[in-house]
């Protein structure tokens, strides 16, 4: 019980570091900013605690159960991190559904609906993004994938693949 305490606690620290740099001003990179915060965070803590157990004036917990600590909060951290990336940017199912709730009772028609969710707000801000973590570049004939794209969007493939996943749904 001790080391699932310990890493929530580990997890809870990290998300409050990453909720109160947010608040003091948005990183431009976002991702990047955070995958960081929840990397430096562990390292931080464990530091920390070698010290206190260095002068005998910290609980650390035995090292039998840093494993299991790690393991939690890697996921953790890693949910976090895909959950995060959805909202990051309004969803486009998201604001559908903003819509249908404001329409209440009178409904949404297919052009009230295309009204809201344009090429502006969900198309350019994720190209630009895109364009920000060097996964796409912009050439005379239009955008191309970087090296980096070209890996990510071969595993993105491959796992699409694995889970039978195709665009037509």
């Amino acid at each position: 019980m001790t080391s699932l305490l310990t890493a929530i606690g580990l997890f809870f620290f990290a998300f409050l570091f990453h909720l109160i740099i947010w608040r003091a001003q948005i990183p431009r990179r976002q991702t990047r900013t955070l995958v960081m915060i929840f990397m430096f965070v562990p390292v931080l803590v464990a530091c920390t605690l070698c010290l206190g157990r260095l002068c005998g004036s910290l609980w650390c917990p035995p090292l039998r159960d840093l494993p299991s600590i790690g393991l939690f909060y890697l996921g953790a951290a890693g949910c976090y991190l895909i959950t995060y990336a959805g909202v990051e940017e309004l969803s486009p199912s998201l604001l559908i559904i903003r819509t249908l709730e404001a329409a209440s009772n009178r409904g949404c028609t297919r052009l009230d609906l295309a009204k809201v969710l344009t090429s502006d707000r969900f198309v350019e801000p994720r190209l630009r993004a895109l364009r920000l973590q060097h996964i796409i570049t912009d050439t005379p004939n239009g955008s191309r994938l970087t090296t980096q794209g070209i890996r990510i969007a071969r595993f993105a493939i491959f796992l699409s693949r694995c889970f039978c996943l195709n665009e037509g749904g």
